[in-house]
Formats: structure tokens, sequence, C-alpha cells
């Protein structure tokens, strides 16, 4: 890994909700990475993206999310939220970056398609944050543990402001 690829402040970041001219590059950025599921429609998933990382013009990270009813809180809608940061780029605060960015513009943009999010949900599957970033309140981002999948996947949720019941 090359010094500079971890220097945050060589990073930028773009949202790109509802534009798809990033889409190929993050298709791209995921075959490489080999990061979606088997038989998961990766078109379809870059219509998910809102923000992406950047440096020097190539894609280091990417924010997807879409809402999802969860019935057992309250059949309310939260957006599912993933990140995903290249290993080759993984520096401090880049994963808490992108998820505030993602926060705040979705609590601005809570609509999709019809449907309104009262705030984000998300399977934390990579065993280091379990282990090490284990706070009940994420400070940065907000994301509040919950419970476990039947994995052992950690379930994090953060309610957007004026969320109601």
């Amino acid at each position: 890994m090359q010094d500079n690829k971890s220097n945050k402040r060589d990073v930028h970041f773009k949202k790109v909700w509802g534009d798809s001219a990033e889409s190929g590059q993050v298709i791209d950025f995921w075959n490489r990475l080999r990061a979606l599921p088997k038989g998961e429609d990766a078109l379809k998933r870059s219509e998910q993206i809102v923000f992406v990382a950047k440096h020097e013009n190539q894609i280091i990270g990417v924010t997807t999310a879409h809402p999802i009813k969860v019935s057992k809180l309250n059949n309310n809608y939260f957006y599912n939220f993933r990140v995903l940061i290249d290993p080759e780029f993984r520096a401090p605060g880049l994963v808490d970056t992108l998820c505030v960015l993602t926060r705040e513009f979705l609590s601005e943009n809570r609509e999709y398609n019809g449907v309104s999010g009262v705030g984000m949900i998300t399977l934390v599957q990579n065993e280091y944050l379990k282990k090490f970033r284990n706070e009940m309140v994420w400070p940065s981002s907000g994301f509040t543990y919950i419970g476990k999948s039947n994995a052992g996947h950690h379930i994090r949720i953060l309610y957007f402001d004026r969320a109601y019941i």
C-alpha cells in the first residue's frame, strides 16, 4: 500500500444519489473486490448508491441505501445502509465520514419511491469493527447497537432527527 493512499486529505467525496454517471465505475469496484453476494444484480444495486469516495479519480469507497420495512421495529421503514471501503485505502475516519455524509443526506431526503424512512439500519459484518468498535452508540455516526443477526453480525440503527412513531 502506498502511504498517500490512506491520507484522508487526498480523498474526495461525491453524492451520486439519483445520478447513474458513476454506476459503471462502482460496478467495476464491486466486481474487483468481489463484494456483491452471488446472484445480486449489480445494476439494480447501483441504483442505491448514495456517496462515493475517490482517490485520484479512482473509487475507493461506496455507500448504498434503500428502504426496507422492519417488522420488529414497529413496521417502520429504515434505509438499509451499506458501506464498502477498498482494503488498500482503509484509513481512520474514512468509514465515519461516509456514514455521516450519507446520514445527513438521507435525513434531509427521507422519501424514496413514495416511502419515507425514519432512520438507517445496518448489519456490521466486519470482524474488526465487531470486536474493537463495540460502543453501544458510535459517537461519530450515531448508530446504536440493538442486537445480533442469526449469523452473529451486529445490527445497528439510527433515527433521523424529527422521526416519530
